[in-house]
């Protein structure tokens, strides 16, 4: 069973630890970095090369959509997906375009997260 290294990216401390919590009791993810703003993102994307980031859209100082191929760049094998309050068909699209794997709505339940994200990464445990 793999565990994958996960990097969360979200402006709303709240948030990432609810995230954080899901991601942890399924014990199929570790949070290796948390990043603020879509600059950190870049930075710990680089400097812990995880197998998943989870990047918001809407960051100060640069934004996930901003972020987004830059953080590619930084770890090219790490899967990319938005966690998004934005309506998936509002920006998934132009997500999906830049490079993310995939576009997931925030609010969705911690076990139907789990479940999407395993699904993005092709595990078949899913």
């Amino acid at each position: 069973m793999s565990v994958y290294r996960t990097l969360l990216a979200d402006d709303v401390d709240d948030l990432r630890f609810m995230v954080r919590l899901a991601l942890e009791r399924s014990e199929r993810f570790e949070i290796v970095a948390e990043a603020g703003n879509g600059e950190e993102a870049i930075r710990l994307t680089e400097q812990h090369q995880p197998d998943l980031v989870l990047l918001d859209i809407s960051m100060p100082v640069v934004d996930g959509l901003e972020a987004l191929p830059k953080v590619h760049a930084a770890c090219e094998e790490a899967a990319i997906v938005m966690l998004s309050g934005f309506e998936a068909a509002r920006l998934g699209p132009a997500a999906i375009e830049l490079g993310a794997k995939g576009y997931l709505e925030k609010g969705i339940p911690p076990n139907q997260l789990v479940d999407e994200l395993l699904k993005l990464l092709g595990d078949r445990a899913a």
